[in-house]
C-alpha cells in the first residue's frame, strides 16, 4: 500500500525514448556511411561516435537515477536491463563504422546495404516498442513488435553468412574478406541486441497485463 501513495516517475520512460532516438540517429548515420562513402569515412565515424556519446550520457543519467528512486514505474532489474541492451545496440553500431573508418576496405559488398536496411528496420521497431512502454499502451502491438524484430534478426544473420561464404568463394582478396567478415559481424550483433531489447520488453509486457 505504501509503494502506491508514492509518486512515480515519467523521467525513466523520457529517458528510455531518448536513448532509442540515439540509435536510431546511429543506425541511419552508419547507412549513409555505407551508401554514400566518399573520400573520408571518418566524417562518417565521427558522427556517429558522437551520437553513441550523447546517447551514453542518457543512459548514464537513467542508471543514476535508477539508483536514487525509490519506486519505479516497472521493475527495477528490467529497467537495467532495457537499459544495457539498448545501449548494446548503438555499441555495436558505433564499432561496425569504427571498422570501415579504420579498414578502409576497397570493396563493397552489395548485400551490406541490405544486411544495413534490416538494421535501420528493426530500431525503428525497437524505438516504437520502447516509446509504447509508456503506461503499457497498446500491448498487442508490443507483442507483434517483438515478433517482427525476431523475424528481421534471423534476416540479419542470414545475410551474413551467405554474404560471408559469397566472399570467400569469389572474392580475390583476402584482406578484404577478413575486413567484411569482422564489418558484417558487427552490423549483425546490433540486430542481435534488437532482439534482446525485444524479448525484456515482452516479459515486461507479459508481467504487467
Amino acid at each position: 500500500m505504501f509503494k502506491s501513495l508514492v509518486p512515480k516517475s515519467e523521467d525513466f520512460y523520457d529517458l528510455f525514448d531518448k536513448i532509442a532516438g540515439g540509435i536510431v540517429d546511429g543506425a541511419r548515420a552508419l547507412e549513409t556511411m555505407l551508401s554514400s562513402p566518399g573520400p573520408n569515412p571518418n566524417e562518417h565515424a565521427v558522427k556517429i561516435k558522437t551520437i553513441e556519446h550523447q546517447t551514453d550520457q542518457a543512459v548514464h543519467l537513467l542508471m543514476s537515477k535508477l539508483h536514487t528512486t525509490f519506486v519505479t514505474p516497472i521493475d527495477r532489474e528490467d529497467i537495467h536491463q532495457l537499459a544495457v541492451h539498448l545501449d548494446d545496440i548503438l555499441d555495436q553500431t558505433e564499432a561496425a563504422s569504427a571498422r570501415i573508418d579504420l579498414y578502409c576496405p576497397e570493396c563493397m559488398p552489395p548485400e551490406i546495404h541490405e544486411l544495413t536496411a534490416v538494421l535501420l528496420e528493426s530500431v525503428e521497431l525497437v524505438r516504437e516498442m520502447v516509446g509504447l512502454l509508456r503506461r503499457l499502451k497498446k500491448p498487442d502491438r508490443i507483442l507483434e513488435l517483438a515478433v517482427e524484430i525476431n523475424r528481421l534478426e534471423d534476416q540479419a544473420d542470414t545475410i551474413r553468412r551467405a554474404t560471408v561464404a559469397r566472399l570467400f568463394r569469389e572474392e580475390k582478396n583476402p584482406l578484404e574478406v577478413v575486413k567484411w567478415k569482422d564489418i558484417l559481424e558487427f552490423i549483425e550483433r546490433a540486430t542481435d541486441c534488437c532482439e534482446d531489447v525485444a524479448n525484456i520488453t515482452e516479459g515486461i509486457v507479459l508481467e504487467n497485463t
